[in-house]
């Protein structure tokens, strides 16, 4: 009886030694998380990879996207060369996919427009009030998450972070 105690005991700790040791993938890019451009072509998180990527959950409806989504412009043309900005849309009954796009182009924004059609991108994440702006480095590793309206000066800290 001892011996089979002792098995179990250290087929426990091998168990959990293994599971401690596994890399923490809840950090990083997912490819279950599936987002689709204006064209309807689809894509996953793990598109964006290679380069520094900031993700930014917003609604056409949203005053503080509204305030955030010119200063996100802003940066896009500053550093667009060297990170990715994907601004994913918050689909839901209150925002069709078309108002993202819409409200882009009415107020001559150059932001890139991805629907979160299936809410992968919102449940992965955890996505519970907009604005919120994801950061992460080339590899896919989120490095800062953040919700509701940043300063520029701030804003620009956590680009040059991931860079």
């Amino acid at each position: 009886m001892k011996k089979l105690l002792l098995a179990l005991a250290a087929l426990m700790v091998a168990g959990l030694a293994i599971f401690y040791f596994l890399p923490d993938n809840s950090n990083t890019a997912n490819a279950n998380v599936v987002f689709q451009d204006e064209s309807g072509k689809k894509l996953t998180e793990k598109d964006f990879t290679g380069k520094p990527t900031v993700y930014y959950a917003w609604a056409s409806w949203c005053p503080d996207c509204q305030q955030e989504l010119p200063i996100l412009n802003a940066l896009k043309e500053k550093y667009g060369d060297k990170v990715e900005f994907v601004g994913v849309a918050m689909i839901s009954q209150k925002e069709p996919i078309e108002n993202g796009k819409k409200y882009l182009k009415e107020h001559s924004l150059s932001l890139n427009y991805y629907s979160d059609v299936d809410s992968s991108f919102q449940k992965y994440h955890e996505i519970t009030e907009i604005p919120t702006l994801i950061f992460t480095d080339k590899n896919g590793k989120i490095v800062k998450k953040s919700a509701g309206v940043l300063p520029q000066e701030e804003l620009e800290s956590y680009i040059k972070e991931i860079l």
